[in-house]
């Protein structure tokens, strides 16, 4: 462990600084949207936990925090792998939550043809709809936020106008994902200091990002937008879930839903490639600003891959 311990002090330190040195001269205070893909089932779990608890820790630390109309965004696929897990998705309905659409398999556009992408995500719809009883479903989360290359961009973006679609945009990511097979295996192997040091890179992740983005935000339009977070329900961000929502109110976040998130006009501004990656990166790349030059460095998840193997 102490090569891992190591690795991980070298890296959060230098993000730490940084983010200690944004925090110095941080706004007064940013609405942001807490949406969550890969429902029900996101990646693997450790021995002995659930989907239903997975679900149970995420509601009761959004519910805590008095965070309103989280849009889950489901990959539908789960209920025939792991038939019970729609149980997840009952529960997220009876907390009050909504449900969106990622896709019925998480299919990534570029990988077939637009009629295969679209089918994908109509396949989805069913286990969406029934739930969501006559309320509003129609958001779509894009699978790996990619939103097609030239030859699907075009077509998709139609499709989901005449299909009234709404994308469900991201303005900061932190890398939860990156932690949730390596959490499995370290609970599995019983190390604890190695999810002791897996917790405090996280965090260090989830405040440079923070700090990333509203930098970023600065940059491109010389104000704080509102915000999507976007997060995945998986074992580790359900554990760490209070923790993170916490370092958002820190830093003077106000909760919102996704529709008033995305009403700030930076959402429905004009792009090329609508719905592509990040919202902030690209405006960026589209406006030719340069915005991590000068920028806190992100934390470095190389190091999870080979803990606990």
């Amino acid at each position: 462990m102490k090569p891992v311990a190591a690795l991980c002090s070298a890296v959060l330190c230098s993000a730490a600084l940084a983010f200690a040195a944004f925090s110095a001269h941080a706004q007064t205070g940013f609405d942001v949207a807490i949406t969550v893909d890969d429902l029900p089932a996101h990646g693997s779990v450790p021995p002995g936990v659930s989907r239903i608890d997975v679900a149970r820790d995420y509601l009761a630390a959004l519910k805590a925090h008095n965070v309103p109309a989280v849009y889950g965004f489901v990959n539908a696929v789960a209920l025939e792998r792991e038939p019970g897990s729609g149980t997840a998705l009952d529960m997220w309905r009876a907390a009050g939550y909504p449900l969106g659409n990622h896709t019925y398999s998480h299919m990534n556009i570029n990988s077939g043809s637009l009629e295969a992408f679209e089918a994908d995500l109509e396949k989805g719809e069913p286990a969406i709809r029934d739930r969501m009883k006559g309320e509003d479903w129609r958001y779509l989360r894009f699978p790996y936020l990619s939103a097609g290359d030239d030859a699907h961009h075009a077509g998709i973006i139609a499709y989901l106008k005449a299909h009234k679609y709404k994308i469900a945009d991201v303005s900061i990511s932190f890398n939860d994902w990156a932690y949730t097979e390596t959490y499995a295996r370290c609970m599995a192997k019983g190390d604890s200091e190695a999810i002791e040091s897996m917790k405090i890179q996280y965090m260090q992740g989830v405040k440079a990002s923070i700090a990333r983005s509203l930098m970023a935000s600065q940059k491109v339009y010389g104000r704080q937008i509102s915000h999507v977070l976007l997060i995945h329900e998986g074992a580790f961000t359900a554990l760490m879930l209070p923790e993170v929502l916490t370092a958002f109110e820190e830093e003077g976040a106000h909760f919102v839903t996704l529709d008033q998130a995305q009403s700030d006009p930076a959402y429905s501004a004009a792009s090329a490639h609508q719905g592509e990656g990040l919202l902030i990166e690209r405006t960026a790349k589209e406006k030719g600003i340069d915005l991590w030059s000068d920028a806190p460095p992100d934390v470095d998840i190389s190091n999870l891959d080979g803990m606990c193997r």
